[in-house]
C-alpha cells in the first residue's frame, strides 16, 4: 500500500467502514477533523490523491450532491 498522509488515511478508513454507502461530504470532513466551514474542494483534492495513490483498487465513486462511496 502506498504511503498515505494522515488525512488521506483517515478518509480511506471512513470510506472502508461505510463501504457501499454514500458518505456525505460533511461527515467525511468531520471524520478527518476539519471544521464544517472547510471548503469541500479540500475534500475533493484529498479524494483525488487517494484515487491516484491507490489506483484501480480505490473504487471511489462520486455521488452527486451527496459525497463519496467506496464500491466493492
Amino acid at each position: 500500500m502506498p504511503r498515505l498522509t494522515p488525512n488521506e488515511a483517515a478518509l480511506w478508513r471512513l470510506l472502508q467502514a461505510r463501504r457501499g454507502q454514500a458518505v456525505p461530504r460533511a461527515e467525511l470532513l468531520a471524520g478527518v477533523g476539519w471544521p464544517a466551514a472547510a471548503r469541500t474542494r479540500t475534500l475533493d483534492v484529498h479524494i483525488q490523491h487517494l484515487r491516484r495513490k491507490l489506483g484501480p483498487a480505490a473504487r471511489i465513486e462520486t455521488v452527486f450532491k451527496v459525497g463519496y462511496r467506496l464500491v466493492g
